[in-house]
C-alpha cells in the first residue's frame, strides 16, 4: 500500500499538495518490475514472491520514500545487493528523511554497517559525507560526538586500508575523489592516525617530492591547518605572507581561518580586519573561521560591522551576517539573528 504525503524540510505545517506519481517496485533479486500510478494521494502494488521490497527501482522517480520500520529492516539486511544507484537513492532518502525527523537517524548507521567494503566508491563517499555533518551535530554533546566518531572512524579505517593514501596505476576519478573524501573526513573527526600522517607528509615535502601530491595538496594543507599549533600556524602565516601568487595566498590566508584552535581562530579574524591578507578575502576568512566556530565569528562580526560590511558587497549582507551564524550549536544564536534582523534587514530583505 503506498501513500502519498508532501516532503518538506521547513514547512511541516503546510497544506499538503497532491501529484500523479508513477512508482516503481521491485522484490530484491528479482528482475520483475512493478509500476502504478499513485492518485489522489493513494495506490497500491502487488509483488510476487515474499522478501525485502524496493520502491523507486532505477531511481528514476523524483521522490523520497519512506518505507514502514517492518519494511526498512529487511530491505536495509539486503542493502549490500542493491545497485550502485539504488544504493544512493536509498542512502538519499534515509537521510534527508531522518534530517527531518520522519525516520530515524539510526537508519542510515544501519545502512553504513550493511554496505560491502568493495561497494562503489560513490557510495562510500556519501557516507563518509553524512558521517562528517552528524559529527557536527554532536557539537554540543562532545560525550555523545566522541562516541559517533567512534563508530565511524571504525567503519572508515577499512574502507581508507583498501584505498590507502597513495595513487595507484589507472586508477579511476571515483577513487582519487573517495581517496581526499576519506582522509578529510577521518581527520575531521580527529582521528589520530590520519592527522600525524598528513603532518608526516606536510614535514616531508621539502626533501620527499611525492609526499603531498597534487591531488591530495589541498587536504593535507587543510588537515595541518585545523590541528595547527601555534608553531605550525605562525610557519603557515609567515609562507601566506610571502606567497606572491594571489590565488594561493587566498588559499593561505583561508587555511589560517579553519584552525580548531579558538585563540589561533580569533587572530585569524583580527587579520582579516587588516589590510594584510587583502579586502577580497577578508569576509571569506570570517566566513571560514565560521565553520568551526559558528558562535565566535558571528559575535565577532557584529562588534566589527563597520569593518565587515566595508569588505562584503551591499547586496550581501543581509544573508552574510546570519550565514555566520547558521551553524550555530546554542540556542540563545536564535535571538542574536532575530535582534540582527530587527536592526538591520529590512522586512523586504527576509
Amino acid at each position: 500500500t503506498l501513500k502519498q504525503a508532501e516532503f518538506s524540510r521547513d514547512q511541516p505545517n503546510k497544506k499538503p499538495l497532491s501529484w500523479r506519481v508513477p512508482v516503481t517496485a521491485q522484490l530484491v533479486g528479482s528482475d520483475q518490475v512493478v509500476r502504478t500510478l499513485v492518485t489522489g494521494g493513494k495506490g497500491k502494488l502487488s509483488l510476487t514472491g515474499c522478501g525485502a521490497v524496493l520502491v523507486n527501482a532505477g531511481q528514476a522517480g523524483y521522490y523520497r520514500t519512506l518505507y514502514a520500520p517492518k519494511t526498512f529492516v529487511p530491505l536495509a539486511e539486503k542493502f549490500a545487493v542493491l545497485s550502485p544507484i539504488d544504493q544512493l537513492g536509498v542512502l538519499s532518502d534515509s537521510w534527508a528523511l531522518g534530517l527531518t525527523d520522519l525516520q530515524p537517524l539510526s537508519n542510515l548507521l544501519d545502512l553504513a554497517q550493511a554496505t560491502s567494503d568493495s561497494a562503489d566508491p560513490q557510495i562510500w563517499q556519501q557516507i563518509a559525507g553524512n558521517f562528517s555533518t552528524l559529527y557536527r551535530h554532536y557539537e554540543a554533546d562532545p560525550k555523545r560526538q566522541q562516541l559517533f566518531a567512534q563508530f565511524a572512524l571504525k567503519r572508515l579505517a577499512l574502507i581508507m586500508a583498501k584505498t590507502g593514501w597513495d595513487a595507484r596505476d589507472a586508477e579511476s576519478s571515483s577513487i582519487i575523489n573517495l581517496r581526499e573524501t576519506l582522509i578529510a573526513t577521518m581527520s575531521y573527526l580527529d582521528d589520530s592516525a590520519t592527522i600525524a600522517e598528513a603532518r608526516r607528509r606536510f614535514e616531508a615535502q621539502a626533501s620527499d617530492a611525492k609526499a603531498v601530491p597534487a591531488a591530495l595538496r589541498k587536504t593535507i594543507l587543510s588537515i595541518v591547518a585545523h590541528h595547527a599549533d601555534q608553531a605550525t600556524w605562525d610557519k603557515l602565516h609567515t609562507d601566506a605572507q610571502a606567497e606572491k601568487s594571489p590565488m594561493i595566498k587566498d588559499m593561505m590566508y583561508r587555511l589560517l581561518s579553519s584552525s580548531k584552535d579558538k585563540e589561533l581562530a580569533q587572530r585569524a579574524m583580527e587579520i582579516a580586519m587588516t589590510d594584510e591578507p587583502g579586502a577580497t578575502i577578508s569576509a571569506g576568512m570570517l566566513a571560514r573561521v565560521a565553520g568551526k566556530h559558528p558562535d565566535m565569528a558571528f559575535d565577532f562580526a557584529i562588534a566589527h560591522m563597520d569593518q565587515v560590511n566595508k569588505r562584503v558587497d551591499a547586496l550581501l549582507r543581509s544573508s552574510y551576517f546570519p550565514e555566520l551564524g547558521s551553524g550555530s550549536a546554542d540556542a540563545m544564536m536564535i535571538s542574536k539573528l532575530s535582534k540582527y534582523a530587527d536592526n538591520h534587514v529590512g522586512p523586504e530583505a527576509r
